[in-house]
């Protein structure tokens, strides 16, 4: 029952949620292309939306993963993020992919960004996107999803337990805003989710293990990280929990915590009054 209860109560703070976005920073010169499919079978959690401004030049591309504590909310969640970004320089695709619960996992949606990401490497070019210089994000439960494909391209061996074939291609970097990058932590709320969202007997499971990030060495070949919370963010903990491990591993990252803007800060309004997060971030990775 519980589980209903959240699946139900997510779905409806997405609809409401998207009335709150600050539409007033989409910049009308980006180009948006929405709802292409990943994988030509007209399934609407299967596609991808894609922000450009068309130039002449060639961009870094930014793939971003939606939040939503793996069981709900979409894509269209992160449009003005993304247009922002498309303003700064990338060209960013935003994936949408099956929702967990009842019938799918956390490992399927990893299993449909691995997909959705191969898709885009072969088309990247055609908006304005170089490949070869990759970036992904994710905001909240996104930031676990965006970080298991950061480490799919770095092991042979995590993609064979995948059942995925190997990656032939690489990131430049990683931004996790107000990642839920702790969800394994021991708590009663956090086992309940995790029953929830992984498959029964996920432990045991062979490709939970390099989900546990402070125990896969893999971390260490990460490329530079860019993490973001405020004060007000309710998983800025994780943040610091990741930010540690980042530090025992000697990844090259760096902390944004600035603000008050909370948990949802960069999805609503990613450019305050004479503070510009997304430049900064930008800076940093490229």
């Amino acid at each position: 029952m519980i589980n209903r209860i959240m699946k139900f109560s997510g779905e409806k703070a997405y609809d409401k949620d998207l009335t709150r976005i600050d539409l007033s920073l989409i910049d009308p010169s980006v180009k948006e292309v929405t709802d292409v499919c990943y994988l030509g079978n007209g399934d609407i959690e299967h596609t991808l939306d894609i922000y450009c401004v068309e130039d002449g030049r060639d961009h870094p591309v930014l793939i971003d993963i939606h939040g939503g504590g793996f069981i709900s909310y979409g894509k269209k969640f992160d449009r003005v993020f993304a247009n922002v970004m498309a303003q700064r320089g990338f060209t960013v695709f935003e994936v949408d992919f099956r929702l967990a619960y009842p019938e799918y996992t956390v490992f399927d949606q990893i299993s449909d960004i691995d997909m959705a990401v191969r898709w885009i490497i072969c088309n990247a070019a055609e908006y304005s996107g170089n490949p070869e210089r990759l970036y992904i994000s994710g905001h909240s439960s996104g930031g676990v999803l965006a970080t298991a494909e950061a480490l799919l391209s770095l092991s042979s061996e995590m993609c064979s337990d995948y059942g995925l074939d190997a990656k032939d291609y690489s990131y430049c970097g990683i931004l996790l805003d107000c990642g839920l990058m702790h969800y394994y932590k021991k708590s009663i709320a956090y086992n309940g989710m995790r029953r929830m969202v992984f498959p029964k007997g996920y432990e045991s499971d062979c490709r939970y293990k390099y989900l546990l990030f402070d125990r896969n060495p893999d971390i260490a070949r990460l490329p530079k990280v860019a993490l973001v919370t405020n004060k007000k963010d309710v998983l800025t903990d994780m943040t610091y929990h990741f930010e540690g491990i980042l530090r025992e591993n000697s990844v090259e990252h760096k902390l944004f915590d600035q603000g008050s803007t909370g948990h949802t800060g960069m999805v609503f309004r990613p450019v305050m009054e004479g503070y510009d997060l997304p430049g900064q971030i930008t800076s940093f990775l490229c």
